[in-house]
């Protein structure tokens, strides 16, 4: 079961996708932690080598969820995955979850730092994603076919058990065989 989950900053892909795989039992990757260094004090790009080993490294494996915010490096995890989840959250939703997300790393001295700057950055990009995320995934037919959008949890699952109806029936009868066992 491979899923990638694509949306706007402040969305919040990072959390359903730690919720989805929590529960499907898979191992999920924010592509940011691919994209960025986030080991010092300042966001700083990682290079592109470290981009593609960070690509390979997930695409190795046999089920995952990956989820970011578009960015042409995402292209191969996009074609190998069988379904891309398309969060649609209202601006105003995502604006709000931006400015709080930049508050609390202000109160908690969190690093990499946010800044003002690259929050209201954020916010602009948020507001011009969703258009230019709907043309390029409309715009490549092995894309658009696996494309289902969601704007919660619920419906997130929802559409994952219909996609891997016999897949997760296997695993889900598998992990219930080994708790028992």
């Amino acid at each position: 079961m491979k899923i990638c989950i694509v949306g706007p900053s402040g969305a919040g892909k990072t959390t359903i996708a730690k919720k989805l795989a929590k529960e499907l039992k898979i191992p999920a990757h924010a592509f940011d932690e691919v994209y960025w260094d986030l080991s010092g004090t300042e966001f700083v790009k990682n290079s592109e080598e470290t981009i593609s080993l960070g690509i390979k490294q997930i695409t190795l494996q046999n089920s995952w969820i990956v989820e970011g915010a578009y960015d042409k490096r995402l292209l191969p995890l996009l074609l190998e995955c069988s379904l891309i989840l398309k969060m649609e959250v209202p601006l105003y939703l995502r604006t709000t979850r931006l400015l709080q997300r930049y508050l609390k790393s202000v109160v908690t001295g969190k690093s990499p730092k946010e800044t003002l700057k690259n929050t209201i950055e954020l916010i602009h990009f948020s507001h011009s994603f969703d258009k230019r995320l709907e043309k390029f995934l409309s715009s490549n037919n092995q894309l658009s076919r696996k494309v289902i959008s969601f704007n919660n949890f619920s419906k997130a699952t929802n559409i994952i058990q219909t996609v891997f109806k016999n897949n997760l029936s296997a695993s889900l009868n598998h992990n219930d065989r080994t708790r028992k066992g």
